[in-house]
């Protein structure tokens, strides 16, 4: 293991278990108070009590975020919980959430968790959550707790209860505001100016053909000028440029609670106002939430609950999902890094120098390129509770998520989308709308009879899912146009003669889910636990005869710390085992794909006269009338203890989950007129151990000192691809897509999910690699040494310098034969810690996450080191070492001995010619351990705050990416831009993480 991996082991013992073995040798002071891990959970439907819970669970309570700002509720819950692991795919302002639980068990679906939110389903619910009204989260993770919630479940559930009121209680208000700025935190090195001149010489002489020879004197002058003209001239930092403004942050919280004697409510606002460090980024939310809760009479109780959540995203980012074409940052990290070389200014727009370099002054192109995307969340739902008799009670939810989102974005003159079509602007508008009904009906008997007690629920469920979905490509507009302008008047568009607009492309998304449901927990002397449940589910999106899903589950537990040889023990206070096992589905595709719809669009157009009439066509995913549901089996083998009379606390668990009947998106023989078909083909399995665990170190009066913390390993297998694999063998290849027509994962049996496939570096070819003709003045490669020519070279002969490659199979020949398995994104072992300090009116907390063990696919080193089709491109820092052809005078040095001597000291290869390719260059160790939430805090006396008429007054500093310890060369070793399970691990373009610094205060009156 290299030393990156052991540093960060031995930080970890050393921040963490280091204290809690401490604490373990010491004598409880006599004033401590106890600590209890007694805690209400909400699991399948019902509040369970933590000891008596079977499955596992992970919790986060109110009290660990309350006191950490944050504007996304999945930040604040970051690291907290085992196997969950939690990351933002990059850094711009309202970015995408990754939450997956136990590794991820689907293949080309979706892995992200089912969301409860008080009882209602939702999509993505942490996105329109503020951290502030949250009351508690509960995460499912194994499927003998999931089952209950049938379809969506295998990839987990997060249940999300919101703060309410408290009857009986005095109205409170409560204010939480915060100011803070955002600064990128670091940026990529790229050659200075007088190293891109020099590189950009030897690109125009090395071939000495004299127009590029004179070329190159038209653009940046002699050699001899070189040094005079470049080494003081003006840098142009392009990345501080367009990324290195201050982003403000503006977070407001205001809360209003209160109760009488038979009734409570609580209102909830937020609003947030953030600026990107991006230009022309930004991000701007509005929530509101009430709830009501009311006491009709003894037996009858109502809860309702309306939340609405406004919020954009301004910008375009550095990329999207597409192809090398859609890359933005490329233009801040290789245009030219100065001002001059050319007769148009730097800060004007060359057309020229675009059309030779494939790049734009990145400046420019972020004020042409506008975005905007909004989306609009409504909740409502209503609670019913009847208290039929003392045993049994009668529970019905009705909930409605509505969600309308829309995209406006522009893209002006100089963008190349633009350019592409008479250099004129062109708009893009999109606009979606989801709306769900949820319909939930429960019957709970419960009943303790002597030294049994019995809990029965059964229930039913229905959930409506509609929507709509239209999207239009508007072009040829006015091009004085502005952004604004063009999404208020699309009919100023007019298409050159001869030519048609786009068809708009529309959509619906219906879906339904029935379900009936059953859970019973059977508890004897308050010492062995047996829990069972059945869930069935019938689901449209399957054809008939194959709607209907079963999903039985089993959990036991034994609470060992009641037996008699435990119970007096004063080192073991609580012990329980548990071993549950489970089916959970997963029906996450797309509605009717089990028949066959006909889309319109131009780009299947026919001539009719001078015009193009929009053609018709089945698209390229054929129907299939035999998917069914996709199922996971999970195996749970759990441990909880509490140490000291609770002072130490934690879970252990192991587990296995199979996935079988995977609905895979697969690709088939285009002999059959498509290129697609969702089947159920193949299989994963995760197997992961996962710890948990805390100590209230020192818990007096005056000072007290918390840790928590957790750790677990996931390990993925592809069991089986079915008829999705190669004929030959259990494999296939697969395109992150950053790059067109690049396989470079590796999808095969026995084998983890997100397998890197390319070539081995082998650094570069030496002078001792050729035979050199002093009467040509060429190098020729000896016999017996393998050429990387039509890998990496654009098919030209290999020179001295040149990238070299493995020949992995030894037949003297690099090609495909020789790519080979270069790792993949899973970690070894991932986790956080988070302390919490307490000294009199001062408080600080700090959380940190890690992971270990995991590759990234930096394919930004790729692009960046590699000079493809373009000169005049800038390059990374490090090409600066590269093989040189040229001495310190200009001249080309052909000779074999004073061409060693000249690369005497360089190590670096000359950027290759060919096309991008992976090799082992680009996987780096993406080990890392993250300072993610250094908070600290100072609350006025309670005697002082109610002179003032407050209940409490905190002031507030938190700083949020503080330290990031890692090997990593790019922006973010959590990054992951292209948000596919097949292709994990993946920064290509993304938008870079920025340090936030802020301080707020917290009132309550």
């Amino acid at each position: 293991m290299d030393k990156k991996v052991q540093s960060i082991k031995w930080l970890y013992l050393t921040v963490f278990l280091l204290p809690v073995l401490a604490m373990a040798q010491q004598k409880e002071p006599k004033k401590e108070k106890e600590t209890t891990i007694d805690e209400v959970v909400l699991v399948g439907y019902t509040k369970v009590s933590k000891k008596d819970v079977t499955n596992a669970v992970s919790s986060v309570k109110a009290d660990a975020i309350k006191d950490m700002p944050s504007t996304n509720a999945a930040e604040a819950i970051q690291g907290r919980m085992a196997g969950v692991q939690v990351s933002l795919s990059e850094g711009s302002p309202g970015a995408d959430v990754d939450i997956v639980i136990r590794g991820g068990n689907s293949i080309t679906g979706s892995n992200a968790p089912l969301y409860i939110v008080d009882g209602v389903q939702m999509d993505n619910a942490l996105s329109i959550l503020s951290p502030k009204e949250i009351e508690s989260i509960e995460v499912l993770k194994d499927a003998s707790s999931t089952n209950i919630y049938g379809a969506r479940g295998a990839n987990g559930v997060v249940l999300i209860t919101t703060k309410g009121g408290r009857k009986k209680a005095k109205t409170s208000i409560n204010y939480n505001g915060f100011l803070g700025v955002r600064k990128i935190q670091n940026t990529i090195d790229v050659l200075d100016p007088y190293q891109y001149v020099l590189y950009q010489y030897e690109l125009y002489n090395k071939a000495g053909v004299q127009t590029d020879i004179d070329a190159f004197k038209s653009r940046y002058g002699t050699y001899d000028q070189l040094a005079t003209k470049y080494k003081d001239i003006k840098k142009r930092d392009w990345q501080d440029e367009v990324f290195g403004r201050e982003a403000f942050n503006f977070t407001h919280n205001l809360s209003i609670t209160g109760g009488s004697d038979n009734s409570s409510f609580s209102l909830s606002l937020n609003n947030v106002q953030e600026d990107g460090i991006m230009i022309g980024s930004g991000f701007k939310r509005n929530m509101a939430n009430f709830k009501y809760d009311y006491d009709l009479s003894k037996k009858v109780s109502l809860t309702l609950n309306a939340r609405y959540s406004r919020q954009t995203i301004f910008g375009a980012g550095t990329s999207s999902t597409g192809s090398q074409g859609t890359n933005r940052l490329r233009n801040a990290v290789r245009y030219q890094p100065f001002e001059g070389g050319s007769t148009v200014n730097v800060d004007d727009f060359d057309p020229l120098f675009a059309n030779e370099t494939n790049l734009v002054n990145p400046v420019l192109l972020a004020n042409n390129e506008i975005k905007e995307n909004g989306r609009n969340d409504l909740m409502l739902n209503g609670t019913v509770d009847y208290k039929i008799s003392k045993d049994f009670t009668f529970r019905s939810v009705i909930g409605y998520v509505q969600r309308d989102e829309y995209v406006n974005q522009f893209s002006g003159p100089i963008t190349s989308l633009a350019r592409q079509n008479n250099d004129q602007p062109v708009v893009f508008l999109s606009q979606t709308q989801t709306r769900r009904i949820t319909n939930t009906n429960t019957l709970n008997y419960k009943k303790t009879f002597g030294n049994h007690k019995l809990d029965v629920l059964v229930g039913q469920e229905i959930v409506k899912t509609d929507g709509e979905s239209l999207a239009i490509n508007v072009k040829w507009f006015p091009k004085s146009i502005s952004a604004q302008e063009a999404f208020a008047n699309i009919q100023v568009a007019a298409p050159p003669s001869g030519l048609v607009q786009d068809a708009p492309k529309a959509g619906r998304v219906p879906d339904r889910l029935a379900s009936f449901f059953t859970r019973a927990n059977y508890i004897y002397k308050n010492k062995y636990i047996l829990t069972a449940s059945m869930r069935a589910d019938g689901s449209s999106v399957f054809g008939p005869g194959n709607r209907w899903g079963y999903f039985p589950a089993a959990s036991a537990a034994w609470k060992i710390g009641e037996e008699k040889f435990l119970k007096d023990s004063q080192t073991i206070t609580d012990l329980k085992l548990r071993l549950g096992y489970g089916l959970s589905g997963n029906n996450r595709i797309g509605s009717f794909l089990y028949d066959t719809f006909f889309i319109t669009s131009s780009d299947y157009g026919y001539a009719f006269g001078t015009n193009v009439t929009p053609g018709a066509t089945t698209g390229n995913i054929m129907a299939n009338k035999n998917v069914k549901w996709e199922t996971a089996t999970s195996k749970n083998l759990g441990l909880d203890f509490g140490l000291f009379k609770g002072k130490v606390y934690g879970t252990l668990d192991l587990y296995q989950t199979d996935t079988k009947d995977l609905l895979l998106l697969a690709k088939i023989p285009q002999t059959s007129g498509y290129e697609y078909q969702y089947q159920n083909s193949g299989s994963t399995t995760n197997k992961g151990i996962e710890f948990s665990v805390g100590s209230a170190i020192i818990n007096n009066k005056n000072f007290t000192w918390k840790i928590d913390a957790n750790i677990s390993s996931n390990k993925n297998t592809i069991k089986s691809l079915g008829n999705s694999a190669s004929a030959s063998a259990n494999y296939y290849y697969y395109p992150s897509g950053w790059q067109n027509n690049l396989n470079d994962f590796l999808v095969q049996v026995g084998k983890p999910v997100g397998t890197y496939w390319g070539y081995v570096t082998a650094g570069r070819y030496e002078i001792s690699d050729f035979n050199y003709d002093p009467a040509t003045l060429t190098y020729t490669l000896k016999s017996g040494i393998a050429s990387s020519a039509a890998v990496a070279n654009g098919a030209k002969a290999v020179q001295p310098g040149d990238l070299k490659l493995q020949d992995l199979n030894g037949d003297g020949v690099i090609d495909t034969k020789d790519m080979t398995d270069l790792g993949n994104a899973q970690p070894k072992f991932y986790g956080g810690f988070n302390q919490t300090f307490r000294y009199k009116n001062w408080d600080m907390s700090l959380l940190f996450n890690f992971s270990v063990g995991n590759k990234v696919y930096n394919a930004n080193k790729i692009e960046y080191s590699t000079q493809y089709l373009y000169r005049d491109n800038n390059m990374l820092a490090e090409v600066a070492n590269r093989w040189r052809w040229f001495d310190d005078a200009g001249n080309k040095v052909n000779d074999p001995t004073a061409l060693a001597a000249l690369n005497a000291n360089t190590t670096g290869w000359t950027p290759p010619a060919g096309a991008y390719f992976l090799h082992s260059y680009a996987i780096e160790d993406g080990s890392f351990l993250r300072l993610n939430n250094v908070t600290i805090g100072y609350s006025l006396s309670k005697e002082f705050t109610k002179q003032l008429g407050l209940t409490n007054f905190r002031l507030y500093f938190t700083m949020n990416n503080v330290l990031t310890i890692t090997g990593y060369s790019g922006y973010d070793p959590e990054a992951n831009t292209r948000r596919n399970p097949l292709t994990p691990g993946v920064d290509y373009a993304a938008y870079p993480r920025s340090r936030f610094i802020l301080s707020g205060v917290d009132i309550t009156f």
